[in-house]
């Protein structure tokens, strides 16, 4: 005789097939093989109104502070050596006695400085040619800024240079005193080595960090526009002018420098004219894991009774079997 099923049995086999086509259709909605958000591109268009404006294009390069100006000092041939009277690295000021002969003579400082190297012969024998110390200047201070090979034709020695120091934020005036004609080859271009000098004004140190600042180009009192403005095409840069009736036209521009912010218009649209400005973003489309409800287990959008509503029934588990145990299948 032919067994009936369970309603219990079939209840819990629908239940199944139902919770794995859930899960299969939140996994991969679309058929990809992929369970991951996809990111997507979207694009916001505001107003902008063309202005005068100043346009500075800076170059910037973080560095050590050095000494201007490192020279050895030899000791006076055929004297003989008495006594090193300083320390290496401590602060001489000009003037002030660094090697003591035995005749009584010293060898002064000829400037603030430190002595970084020493070749000394021992207490009471005679100086040879082959003797000095090594200075470092303190008074006179540098330090080398990073130049594109796209930026290193914009600068010339004399130019003025700003430089920040990076603790205390006081900011001096140096200038470039040499600009290296050989660069430095590298994958992502060349590059090459311009020394700022600058004055110590008594707060500086060798070793220090500062970056160096050099504006290397310039346009005052220019027609310009946010460069998100700026279109491309075959046949060049264009702007889409807003007109008074709400209408566009794509209007060709001549270009010139540009800032993070704006870009100069030479020609093809004169101040006060309305341009569109499209801006695009990235966003991220939703996952299987940002679909799911807290984290804990819960399908987004399936509350109430149609729906799973935080896993176990209440009480904590599982229902209870038919009495008599699983029934047979047929």
């Amino acid at each position: 005789m032919k067994k009936e099923k369970n309603p219990v049995t079939i209840a819990i086999i629908v239940l199944a097939i139902v919770l794995i086509a859930i899960i299969v259709l939140y996994v991969n909605p679309f058929g990809n093989s992929s369970n991951t958000g996809n990111t997507e591109q979207t694009s916001i268009t505001n107003q902008a109104t063309a202005s005068i404006q100043t346009i500075e294009n800076t170059l910037s390069s973080s560095g050590q502070v050095s000494s201007g100006l490192t020279e050895n000092q030899y000791l006076h041939t055929g004297y003989y050596f008495e006594e090193f009277l300083v320390e290496e690295n401590v602060l001489v000021e000009e003037g002030a006695n660094i090697i003591e002969y035995t005749n009584g003579t010293y060898l002064t400082a000829p400037y603030d400085c430190v002595v970084i190297e020493t070749n000394l012969p021992n207490e009471d024998e005679i100086c040879s040619s082959s003797h000095y110390i090594q200075i470092s200047s303190t008074e006179t201070l540098c330090m080398s800024l990073s130049v594109s090979e796209t930026d290193i034709n914009k600068i010339e020695v004399g130019d003025t240079v700003d430089i920040t120091m990076t603790a205390s934020g006081e900011q001096i005036e140096g200038f470039i005193t040499s600009v290296s004609e050989v660069g430095s080859y590298s994958s992502s271009g060349s590059y090459f080595t311009a020394v700022v000098t600058f004055d110590n004004n008594g707060n500086q140190k060798i070793g220090m960090s500062a970056t160096c600042e050099i504006i290397i180009e310039s346009a005052e009192d220019v027609v310009a526009v946010p460069v998100e403005a700026i279109q491309t095409s075959d046949e060049g840069k264009y702007v889409i002018v807003i007109n008074d009736d709400g209408t566009t036209t794509n209007t060709i521009v001549e270009t010139g420098i540009s800032s993070d912010a704006y870009i100069e218009i030479k020609s093809g649209i004169t101040e006060n004219t309305k341009v569109q400005v499209v801006e695009s973003t990235d966003s991220s489309s939703s996952s299987f894991g940002d679909r799911m409800n807290g984290r804990g287990g819960n399908f987004e959008g399936f509350s109430g009774g149609g729906g799973m509503q935080g896993g176990m029934p209440s009480g904590g588990s599982m229902p209870s079997m038919p009495s008599g145990g699983m029934p047979n299948m047929p």
